[in-house]
């Protein structure tokens, strides 16, 4: 009986060292472990710190800031009554110039200023802007086409298709290339139009645009701004706060 319970109890106190160690050991082993996942995650941390690095520099060197003043382009670029401005890049390498589509919206430069706009129709193109009660119909004649085709904007919102009319009256025709009759374009040239036809001064009023003022395609929106500084050669400094809307980027 009592070597019994002595071999119970040396039994049991073996049990417990024997968990102590193993506890011990268990916890040597791990530090490695540990070590190692941190390491991990520092350099997964390092590296994204540096790919984010190189995007960046990668977007300066490549891309210029724009911003949108103005509600020309509405809905599609918005400047909220100037209360902030849409920001985003525009893509001013010959590649991009060199490749305008019909559709692009494109930056050019006027007395000094940027203008934002789409590109309606393309050099040697003929274009016609039929008043219409629901909107203006755009027609396009292609060279050497002889029939004309009906432009599809879906761009265009319902509440902005007014008519070039109802922004005009007989004692102030600005609005004259391709209203009254079809305008052929020269070569390097772009017809440009606001998506807000009723409140934006564009090709309708200035004539069609050279390819030598047009600066680069829009590539995104990125965000809003409080405010902005351009200096005289256009360039854009954002002042006070400026958001990046990464989940609400817009690219065309």
């Amino acid at each position: 009986m009592y070597i019994s319970l002595y071999n119970y109890y040396m039994v049991k106190e073996e049990v417990l060292i024997n968990e102590e160690i193993s506890e011990a050991e268990i916890n040597r082993k791990n530090k490695p472990r540990l070590r190692k996942a941190l390491s991990v995650t520092w350099t997964i941390l390092l590296v994204t710190a540096i790919v984010v690095s190189l995007f960046v520099t990668y977007v300066d060197l490549t891309y210029t800031p724009v911003y949108v003043d103005g509600p020309s382009m509405q809905p599609t670029l918005n400047d909220f009554h100037h209360r902030y401005y849409e920001f985003g890049l525009m893509d001013e390498r010959p590649k991009a110039r060199n490749n305008i589509k019909r559709g692009d919206i494109v930056v050019f430069r006027r007395n000094g200023i940027n203008i934002i706009k789409r590109v309606i129709a393309l050099p040697l193109e003929t274009i016609q802007i039929i008043d219409n009660p629901t909107g203006d119909e755009v027609f396009i004649t292609l060279p050497e086409a002889t029939e004309k085709f009906k432009l599809d904007e879906p761009y265009l919102s319902t509440s902005n298709r007014y008519t070039t009319a109802t922004y005009l009256n007989d004692s102030s025709p600005k609005y004259e290339n391709g209203l009254k009759e079809p305008l052929t374009l020269e070569e390097k040239t772009y017809y440009l139009m606001g998506d807000n036809r009723a409140n934006s001064s564009d090709s309708r009023a200035i004539g069609p645009v050279h390819f030598d003022n047009i600066s680069g395609k829009l590539v995104v929106i990125q965000g809003y701004t409080e405010n902005v500084e351009v200096s005289e050669s256009g360039k854009v400094k954002f002042i006070g706060q400026h958001y990046y809307v990464l989940w609400k980027w817009r690219y065309y």
